[in-house]
């Protein structure tokens, strides 16, 4: 048991460190360089495409050193070969620009997949939270915590809440993010639509910790 606690700080040390460098790559340096080339005088279609491409060596090394496409790097990749090819045929700067839109569509997809999941099967925060489980504490502990499902009719409650508010969050989220990316003016897009996310993604954090702490659900 007292070797438990430092396993499963070292795991989550690990997801913290692994979401922050790709939050890094594939959110704050793209859009750094797109105000960085709009200040310097680019036009909106170059600054937008440059954003786009940045991110895309630290995709591809996500991908060697995984040896797998993970659904991270899937979305990412979608993302920019949509970007590539809204590029080459249209030179409308906002056509490019509501790329990010297909992001936030697969967001409320699954969104609206864990809504689903709460009424029918078993709620989705059952498979995340296992999987998360087992980074922190080993596929033993992992079994562990997802056998709670069987037995505590508490901890069943808990994650079909827990999994409704995900749901529901990023299902509203998709829509505000397309409604946002179509009524803006360009240059605002990518800053307007980072900080709602990371807003509501901060948010929607704070609240699940606080739920699961809660509720008894820790992973």
């Amino acid at each position: 048991m007292s070797d438990e606690k430092p396993v499963a700080d070292a795991g989550l040390r690990r997801v913290v460190r692994a979401n922050l460098l790709t939050v890094l790559c594939e959110v704050v340096v793209p859009m750094a360089l797109f105000y960085g080339l709009r200040a310097a005088g680019v036009n909106q279609w170059w600054a937008l495409m440059a954003g786009v491409l940045v991110a895309a060596p630290y995709v591809v090394w996500t991908i060697v050193r995984n040896r797998r496409v993970d659904l991270v790097a899937l979305v990412t990749l979608s993302v920019l070969a949509l970007s590539v090819v809204l590029g080459l045929v249209s030179d409308d700067p906002r056509t490019l620009a509501v790329r990010e839109g297909w992001t936030a569509a697969l967001g409320g997809l699954f969104g609206a997949w864990m809504l689903v999941t709460v009424v029918v099967g078993r709620p989705a925060q059952l498979t995340l939270g296992r999987t998360i489980a087992e980074v922190k504490r080993g596929a033993d502990g992992a079994a562990a915590w997802a056998a709670r499902w069987g037995t505590d009719a508490r901890f069943r409650r808990g994650l079909r809440i827990d999994t409704a508010v995900w749901g529901a969050v990023l299902l509203a989220h998709a829509v505000a993010h397309v409604v946002l990316d179509y009524t803006l003016p360009i240059d605002l897009i990518s800053l307007v639509t980072t900080v709602v996310w990371l807003g509501t993604l901060a948010c929607l954090i704070a609240w699940h910790l606080w739920y699961i702490r809660k509720e008894g659900l820790e992973a």
